[in-house]
């Protein structure tokens, strides 16, 4: 438990805490970059987009993780940088990390917005 802190104080500092969670997301992010990223890195779990035809079984969809009531891109980055068993830990940048979260908010859809 108190190692799973140390982790999140460390990432979140990595991070430069406030700013990476905070409105500067939308701005900056390059979805087409994110998606290649989710194709590169999170295709053997996730259905990350609609071409994609096998993922691991209950593991969600990058729309069902978009499409989750009030999602937010700092959640979303959040959920990568500290994972839940049995997702790993993902050696990614703070930009990847951006356009990784902005290309999955980009699968909402309109209706949940």
């Amino acid at each position: 438990m108190m190692s799973r802190l140390i982790l999140m104080l460390v990432s979140l500092s990595l991070l430069g805490a406030g700013g990476a969670f905070a409105g500067s997301i939308t701005g900056a992010s390059d979805v087409a970059r994110g998606q290649k990223l989710a194709q590169r890195l999170c295709a053997n779990c996730h259905l990350v987009d609609a071409n994609q035809t096998k993922a691991m079984a209950d593991v969600p969809s990058f729309r069902e993780i978009a499409n989750k009531q009030d999602q937010t891109a700092g959640a979303i980055m959040a959920q990568i940088i500290i994972p839940k068993h049995p997702m790993p830990v993902i050696p990614i940048s703070k930009g990847e990390l951006k356009d990784l979260a902005a290309y999955i908010l980009s699968l909402r859809d309109p209706a949940s917005e």
